[in-house]
């Protein structure tokens, strides 16, 4: 009898934690929705136990707004993705490059790097590397009025350029409708500069 008491109060204790981590999802999903709303976007529902996803336009430019637990090893993150036809270089950013601006240790292109491993040479393809600097000016130069602005959640994340799209990374989840509104705003602007300046 002992033993079943004890297995009723462990499951109702695992059912106590479920209900509270759906009611958390269902506040986040409720935010989401309004945020959606006040952006002109649409919300989009990606099952009772995630945030959902916010899709819209900004200047005629697709993006979407999204959490993903997990990514990049822990934790819960808020990806921001917008359209970006880059026919530049591949670009990373990381938030350190904003502190100060510019701190070129954390600005990369992908390429081939070769690293000693013991006795031997190993060379890995399409990887980050650091940028050559006839590249520095013209980075600068997308990311100098951004920087100006003093955007402290650009300073926590990261921002990467690639072909077709352009993604900024934040850890947790964005809840405040200015922030992703000065996000969305900050991306169409950079995405805009790499469109008719690429860095080639």
């Amino acid at each position: 009898m002992a033993d079943v008491l004890g297995l009723v109060y462990i499951g109702g204790f695992f059912f106590f934690l479920l209900l509270i981590y759906y009611v958390h999802i269902q506040l986040r999903r409720q935010k989401y929705k309004q945020i959606a709303n006040e952006l002109g976007a649409e919300y989009q529902s990606q099952g009772l136990f995630k945030t959902g996803k916010i899709a819209g336009a900004s200047n005629h430019r697709k993006y979407t707004v999204e959490n993903e637990d997990g990514a990049r090893g822990s934790g819960t993150w808020t990806i921001v993705e917008m359209q970006c036809a880059n026919k530049g270089i591949p670009l990373y950013v990381y938030g350190h490059f904003f502190k100060p601006f510019p701190n070129w240790k954390y600005a990369f292109t992908l390429g081939d790097r070769t690293e000693r491993v013991f006795i031997t040479n190993i060379t890995l393809q399409n990887v980050g590397i650091p940028l050559e600097e006839k590249y520095k000016i013209e980075v600068q130069g997308l990311f100098q009025e951004f920087a100006l602005l003093d955007a402290d959640v650009f300073k926590k994340g990261d921002i990467r350029i690639g072909q077709d799209t352009m993604r900024f990374t934040v850890h947790g989840i964005l809840k405040k409708l200015e922030v992703i509104r000065q996000i969305l705003s900050i991306l169409t602007g950079v995405a805009e500069h790499i469109e008719s300046a690429p860095i080639v």
